[in-house]
This record gives C-alpha cells, sequence and structure tokens, in this order.
C-alpha cells in the first residue's frame, strides 16, 4: 500500500460547507466558511488507483468517521485499512497521521488547514514543521495554493457543485482537489503527482468518491 509520506496532507482534509449567498445568487459560488465535521459514523468510499512512490494500488478505499486521540487530545480521525487522519475537533486541520497499524507517521506543527474563506481565484502560502516519527526527524513542509474554479464535477457518487483547488509543495508534489463544500464532502475527486526529484521518488495517485453512508 501507499509508502509512508513526507508530509503529504491526507485523504480527507475537511472543507466547509456553505452558506448562501444573497437572494437572486443561486448559481454563484457559496461561501467556503467552516462547519463542524460530519456525525461520527459516516463511511465514506473511494476508487482509489495509485502507483510510484505513492503505492501501487487499484481498488477501492474505505474511510469511518470516529473519534480518537493524539498525544492525550481528543480528535476526529478518518480510519481506513491504509491508515488514519487525525483532525483537530474544533478546526479540523490536519493535526497527524497514523499508519495502517496505527503507528504515528507523520504530524504537523501548525496543523495543516485551507484558509478561509474558499473564494476563486484566492491564493495563499503555508509552511509547517512535520515531523516524521519513523526517522525521528523534523523537515520543513512549504505550500502554495490556489483556488481554480468552481462548478460541476461528476464521478460514480454523483454530480456535485465543487471548488477546484490546485497546491504544489516544496517537494514538487502537486495536487489537484475537487472540495463539494455545499454537499460538506471534503474530497470528491483528487490527482496527485510526485516528480523524479520528489524524496521518495516519483507517484502519482487518483481517488474519486463511490459513495457516502450517514451513520444508521
Amino acid at each position: 500500500m501507499p509508502a509512508r509520506p513526507l508530509p503529504l496532507p491526507a485523504l480527507l482534509i475537511t472543507a466547509a460547507a456553505a452558506a448562501t449567498l444573497g437572494a437572486g445568487c443561486a448559481t454563484a459560488p457559496p461561501a467556503g466558511n467552516r462547519i463542524a465535521a460530519p456525525p461520527m459514523g459516516t463511511v465514506t468510499t473511494y476508487h482509489r488507483k495509485s502507483s510510484g512512490s505513492l503505492g501501487d494500488f487499484d481498488g477501492r478505499v474505505v474511510w469511518t468517521h470516529a473519534a480518537g486521540s493524539w498525544q492525550g487530545r481528543p480528535m476526529v480521525a478518518f480510519g481506513s485499512a491504509q491508515g488514519t487522519s487525525l483532525h483537530d475537533p474544533q478546526s479540523f486541520a490536519l493535526v497527524a497521521s497514523l499508519g495502517a497499524t496505527g503507528q504515528p507517521l507523520a504530524s504537523y506543527d501548525p496543523p495543516i488547514d485551507y484558509a478561509w474563506p474558499l473564494q476563486v481565484g484566492k491564493t495563499w502560502t503555508a509552511s509547517t514543521t512535520v515531523t516524521q516519527h519513523p526517522a525521528g526527524r523534523t523537515v520543513p513542509l512549504t505550500t502554495t495554493y490556489r483556488v481554480e474554479s468552481w462548478g460541476d464535477v461528476t464521478v460514480p457518487a454523483g454530480t456535485f457543485k465543487a471548488y477546484k483547488l490546485v497546491w504544489s509543495n516544496n517537494f514538487g508534489e502537486v495536487e489537484t482537489r475537487w472540495v463539494g463544500v455545499a454537499d460538506g464532502i471534503a474530497t470528491v475527486k483528487r490527482h496527485v503527482e510526485r516528480p523524479a526529484t520528489h524524496p521518495q521518488g516519483a507517484g502519482v495517485l487518483d481517488a474519486e468518491l463511490l459513495s457516502v453512508q450517514a451513520p444508521r
């Protein structure tokens, strides 16, 4: 499965749901404001195809939203057979990433987050220090983001209004992610590319949403 990431934002960095704009603006992009986390027990299923340093895999990945903890602090956890991402319960920023057996892989100081609210054309640069726990070392991560567009994106789960974000980091990794703010879906679709100059080597990953199941 996927190689242990250098400081790669996890599959599920939660985005915002939408507040509707003024009357008569039904087709305008929503304001990308924060919302509370989805209910515990929510299950999201993706089809993932990846290769190279991002792991040779072609199949379903199922993520379950549950309670977690990090260094004694309560967290929101998105867990799968491939690993878990831990998020701050208030901001939902990414705090840490765990491996398939729950071992710490990376933690982020400050946690990784978007610059809210999301707006088409908005750009920003954010820096964090990543602790790579297996190696016992820290590395700097600087990422530049841009909100490219807003509109329909169609995946097996349906058609969603989504912001298209593109970001790149100081390791040369580039990611495009469609964020369904109006439906509270952090990742509708994503594409990741690592160049041969990346510390872990070249790799490609594509994922798209198959289904969302609310807790019963």
